[in-house]
């Protein structure tokens, strides 16, 4: 590695023991990216070869690349971005919270360091503006482009299509749906997936399709499989980037409770579904991933302003997250939704792809 006239500056992502999973990578990684950006630094990506998923092949790094990681770490000076010193700076978008840091010590006038930060505070809010640049590096990986486009030969595009993540392989099984709330990393109901699959189903007469993401077996998944119009990616190799863009660009996705489907609705405009009695509801009736941002404490959940304004505004309140109970029942308002975004997919109705467009007035 060559030393610019103007120094060695490198921003760089921290892999932590046997490292985690993609959604979790990505948001030290992506709050290094923007770090970079800030600072005019190179970016170093994440030593891959520490994670138990093999993500090196995937991204095409070394096997070895935590050799180097240390050994810059070592050699250089380094200066850690934590949490402390996003609250310190003000929170919210982490740019602006860098560029405090960043004046705080006097980063544009060293020559030499290396920056490093690690953790999945501040959650995908703070990194908003590295959401290009995560869909892009997805999308780059290894094999992401042919998977991709060996379901855009599966899906029929005159359908609502409709993406549905369930985890099962590496989490515990389900537990009560009492205790939810207080514990992590525990497969969600499969009777609760059921039940929202069959809401669709009525809603849409059966003419929709569902686009199946799973680490769970064909026995554990034989309910939906055989009931519903199911097409899968399991026979699709290094499929986890793959995987995260295609939900994203599903009309309606149907979470599970992990960073994955998280990452997956981060980089969709389309609204998603989410285990109520995973969620913190709040006297005023809504609900939260987390329970109150405090102003000196973590970096994840609403602030009392957001849930103060959902109280004043309930009535006219428009979530793109919707908050489902067990029974799946889905409101009348989500089904248009979808119904909305599948006709703008329609080529006859899109100008560019040689359809036809009604005047700014409506009919001639």
């Amino acid at each position: 590695m060559s030393v610019s006239p103007w120094g060695l500056r490198l921003c760089m992502p921290r892999v932590r023991r046997q490292g985690y999973g993609l959604g979790n990578e990505l948001v030290p990684w992506a709050r290094a990216f923007l770090a970079a950006q800030v600072l005019g630094a190179r970016l170093i990506y994440p030593a891959f070869g520490l994670n138990r998923r093999g993500y090196w092949r995937t991204f095409g790094t070394a096997p070895d690349d935590w050799i180097l990681h240390r050994s810059l770490e070592r050699m250089l000076p380094v200066v850690e971005f934590a949490e402390a010193d996003y609250i310190r700076h003000g929170g919210g978008d982490v740019v602006r919270a860098l560029r405090g840091f960043a004046a705080e010590q006097a980063l544009h006038s060293r020559k030499l360091f290396l920056l490093v930060t690690e953790g999945l505070w501040g959650g995908f809010q703070h990194i908003g503006a590295a959401r290009e640049y995560i869909r892009a590096t997805l999308y780059q990986s290894r094999n992401a482009a042919p998977n991709l486009l060996a379901l855009h030969e599966r899906l029929n595009p005159e359908k609502p299509l409709v993406g549905m993540h369930i985890r099962l392989g590496d989490f515990a099984p389900a537990v009560d749906v009492t205790r939810y709330r207080q514990v992590f990393n525990a497969s969600l109901p499969l009777e609760w997936f059921y039940n929202v699959a069959m809401s669709l189903h009525r809603a849409f007469d059966g003419d929709w399709q569902l686009l199946l993401v799973t680490d769970g077996t064909r026995e554990q998944l034989q309910p939906l499989l055989s009931r519903f119009p199911c097409v899968t990616t399991a026979d699709l190799s290094d499929n986890d980037c793959s995987d995260v863009l295609a939900l994203a660009g599903a009309d309606l996705l149907i979470c599970s409770a992990s960073t994955y489907s998280a990452l997956a609705a981060f980089l969709s405009e389309a609204p998603y579904v989410w285990f109520a009695p995973s969620l913190h509801l709040h006297p005023e009736g809504c609900y939260s991933t987390h329970g109150y941002k405090e102003e000196h404490g973590h970096a994840q959940g609403p602030t009392a302003q957001a849930v103060e304004r959902f109280a004043r505004d309930a009535r006219s309140w428009n979530s793109r997250g919707v908050a489902v109970d067990m029974d799946g029942s889905l409101p009348a308002a989500l089904i248009q939704q979808i119904l909305l975004r599948r006709d703008h997919r329609q080529a006859h109705s899109d100008l560019v792809r040689s359809g036809v467009a009604a005047g700014a007035c409506g009919r001639p």
